[in-house]
């Protein structure tokens, strides 16, 4: 996934700035040779090589590998300040719900929602409120 963003993203550039790929190798001080490798996905820059690139072409490292701002939102905690009552004839048990997906989440006080994968922040839970199942 990562060579094939790269080298997606790399071929647009050079397509919009009308660049061979030895004048583009210039820019971002590199072998012309591998940075044809990299567009073609025949090899894999280091991480020298991929800073470079991202400073000749002045863009960000997830712009550049085709990164969306949403999925980076995924990393940022939010916090849990629902619970649900589930029944049972034992009585009820309250599940945390997650912030992002709304489901209930099996155990207390884990650092990700194991179904969408939201980074979970615990702080105001003492003050979650209960909701009703869905």
């Amino acid at each position: 996934m990562f060579l094939e963003n790269l080298s997606a993203s790399l071929l647009r550039l050079c397509d919009a700035e009308h660049l061979s790929y030895e004048q583009a190798s210039e820019r971002c001080n590199c072998c012309s040779r591998h940075f044809s490798n990299i567009v073609c996905r025949r090899s894999c820059p280091s991480l020298n090589v991929f800073e470079q690139i991202c400073l000749g072409f002045h863009e960000t490292p997830n712009r550049l590998l085709g990164v969306e701002q949403d999925a980076l939102s995924f990393r940022m905690p939010m916090p849990v300040v629902e619970v649900r009552m589930v029944s049972s004839h034992f009585g009820g048990t309250l599940f945390p719900v997650c912030p992002q997906c709304r489901r209930s989440i099996e155990r207390e006080f884990q650092a990700y929602c194991d179904r969408c994968g939201q980074c979970l922040s615990w702080e105001q839970f003492e003050a979650a409120t209960i909701v009703a199942p869905p």
